[in-house]
């Protein structure tokens, strides 16, 4: 009985990890975690008041949607992930956190977001290139978009401020739609 639980256990961790890298090298998006301190940053650096409807794209285990909700317990919180045990993850720890926060398992690129305040990213260039589009004809006048390490290639920031990262400095850009 026992070796058959732990045969079953391995399996399905097996499977786990199999499904993850599949699915990193289809989309080609490593699963990064936001560090604790620059999620921190972004969400002071959004300026948000509590009321606002947050979406982050690419939210991977919701870890920043979950203590932005905490801070702001009346923020519309919505996560997209697409890796499904990256999704997964972020479920659990969404239901261990007793916080009420929406995760989709959706392509980015395929969620509407034209009812958000503000978006956070932390997302590869060629992504942001595609989401600038996206932006332009989905977003009201007015929505932040915070993005970490990465820029858009055709907007400019209204504001940048720096954080620490391992050997030196990263940058979080405010963009205003």
């Amino acid at each position: 009985m026992f070796l058959d639980v732990l045969l079953l256990f391995a399996i399905l961790i097996t499977l786990f990890i199999v499904v993850t890298v599949v699915a990193h090298i289809w989309i080609a998006v490593p699963f990064i975690p936001t560090p604790k301190h620059v999620g921190e940053e972004m969400l002071h650096f959004a300026g948000l008041q509590g009321s606002e409807t947050l979406y982050d794209l690419g939210a991977g285990d919701a870890r920043l949607l979950i203590y932005a909700k905490r801070k702001y317990p009346s923020i519309t919180a919505i996560g997209v992930e697409f890796v499904p045990t990256v999704w997964l993850l972020g479920k659990v720890r969404i239901w261990i956190s007793r916080q009420t926060v929406e995760l989709r398992l959706k392509d980015v690129l395929k969620q509407d977001v034209s009812d958000a305040d503000c978006i956070f990213l932390y997302l590869i260039p060629s992504l942001l290139t595609k989401l600038e589009k996206k932006f332009d004809a989905e977003l009201k006048p007015g929505t932040k978009v915070v993005s970490y390490a990465f820029q858009f290639p055709h907007k400019k920031p209204v504001q940048e401020k720096s954080v620490p990262w391992l050997t030196g400095q990263r940058k979080l850009r405010m963009y205003v739609w």
